[in-house]
């Protein structure tokens, strides 16, 4: 995939997500029971943190460093899931919001720092065993960010919302 086509799946992606919230009230962003107990900000937390560590992935990976972030650790997902979430639970939904627009900003303006090449070659970053910066990139945030707006649109759905 180029970097033309990340750009355009992150922007994509991220114009679906809110097209999923559109029209929802604090009440509504706040209330559990999206996806087990979580709130749709208790989604865009769990998304903003993912591509937090994505970014910083990204911007270790351009210095030629292995990267030292949680997609690389020994922590489980479900675990460091469950460790986010209790952290970030009681966050304030303007905070959340505000955090979850500047990451998406960051992710574009360190992918935009990559060539294409280097976005797609399998062998270029050694520790990320086999797999390109770009599968990567897809898996904590454009590709993720879909796996939530189909719950977020489902959820909306059986409330009739």
């Amino acid at each position: 995939m180029s970097k033309e086509a990340v750009i355009s799946s992150l922007k994509t992606s991220r114009e679906s997500l809110l097209s999923a919230i559109e029209g929802l009230d604090n009440d509504t962003m706040l209330e559990p029971g999206v996806i087990g107990d979580w709130s749709i900000k208790d989604i865009l937390v769990h998304l903003g943190l993912w591509e937090a560590e994505l970014v910083t992935l990204l911007w270790q990976a351009r210095q030629g460093r292995r990267p030292t972030t949680a997609q690389l650790g020994d922590e489980s997902v479900d675990d460091l899931n469950a460790r986010w979430y209790q952290m970030h639970k009681d966050r304030d939904l303007a905070q959340v919001l505000d955090d979850f627009h500047a990451v998406r900003h960051q992710t574009l303006r360190r992918v935009d720092g990559f060539s294409d090449r280097e976005l797609s070659d399998l062998e270029l970053f050694p520790w990320l065993n086999g797999e390109s910066l770009e599968q990567w990139i897809d898996s904590d945030s454009f590709g993720h960010e879909a796996e939530h707006v189909a719950q977020i649109v489902a959820w909306r759905k059986s409330r009739g919302a």
